[in-house]
């Protein structure tokens, strides 16, 4: 079986790290797998079975590339949990107020303590929490915050989950029903601007926070939702401008930073100390798998969302 990883770093980890009957080739054209975030019809070749992605998401494959190709969709399950850890660490940082109090410490502004008009914070605990997408991190989210007694819903798909979680017809049922709205959901022609005007302006007691990705909601949207005080609050790890290189950039084109009810995460919900080790190793365990033929955890194509 033959293997090839466009990262480089992981090509070198394959490379450094053989194993029997698997053979890491420099030639994408050869290879029976691609390792890759990325996918269209010009990656094919007609030895290849599949494209494993070594991140969360798989909004830079080609779905339909990838289907008529006939090929298997396969991503490791590692930063998956370190994304809905991430997502919980926005959410608490968010509802309880952490860094505006914080900048405002460093001022010496005790936020009018010893006063009536001292600020508060938002407890989660008995909130209702809506998590838009119950993939994977979806999954990791509720587990990590059932002990907050909170009760949990989700947009019903067709699919058996845990008996607490709630399901709901569709995204505006979702809003309506919860406190606070995670996203957790993969970018594609479906979701993306899904959260936008209509759905914002529902939200002026709500707080979202956002681990999927920027343009799920809509960039303008959400700047005019935030300035009219037509949403609590608002927490993100994925954004909408990203530096090619070591450039200084804001995330949004808006000045969504200056709000003191937004907190910001610079995409790194998937990068811990541990992760690419983790990464790695799960990467090896997998391809033992395929190439064992005995390895069924592949993605359903027809229900990415």
């Amino acid at each position: 079986m033959k293997v090839h990883a466009k990262h480089g770093t992981v090509q070198e980890f394959l490379k450094e790290n053989p194993v029997e009957g698997i053979e890491v080739v420099d030639d994408p054209k050869r290879c029976n797998y691609l390792i890759s975030g990325r996918y269209t019809h010009s990656d094919y070749n007609l030895n290849l079975r599949g494209v494993i992605i070594p991140y969360t998401g798989h909004n830079g494959i080609d779905l339909n590339a990838l289907r008529n190709d006939d090929l298997n969709l396969f991503v490791t399950p590692t930063r998956s949990r370190y994304v809905a850890e991430k997502a919980v660490s926005l959410t608490l940082a968010l509802l309880g107020n952490t860094i505006n109090y914080h900048q405002l410490l460093k001022e010496g502004n005790w936020s009018s303590r010893n006063s009536d008009e001292r600020l508060p914070w938002t407890s989660i605990q008995g909130l209702s929490v809506g998590l838009f997408g119950f993939g994977r991190i979806g999954k990791h989210i509720y587990k990590m915050l059932s002990g907050f007694d909170c009760e949990f819903y989700t947009i019903k798909r067709g699919k058996k989950h845990d008996e607490k979680i709630k399901q709901v017809k569709n995204l505006t049922n979702l809003v309506q029903m919860c406190d606070v709205i995670i996203i957790a959901a993969p970018l594609n022609d479906e979701t993306k601007d899904m959260i936008a005007k209509p759905i914002l302006s529902k939200m002026k007691k709500k707080f979202l926070i956002n681990v999927g990705r920027g343009k799920i909601v809509n960039e303008e949207d959400l700047y005019d939702a935030l300035s009219n005080k037509k949403i609590k609050g608002y927490a993100s790890d994925v954004w909408y401008n990203y530096p090619k290189n070591k450039e200084v950039m804001l995330p949004s084109s808006y000045p969504i930073h200056q709000f003191d009810n937004v907190v910001l995460s610079n995409h790194s919900g998937g990068y811990t100390y541990n992760t690419n080790k983790e990464v790695n190793e799960d990467l090896l365990k997998m391809l033992i798998k395929l190439r064992d033929e005995n390895f069924e955890d592949k993605l359903d194509l027809e229900n990415l969302i």
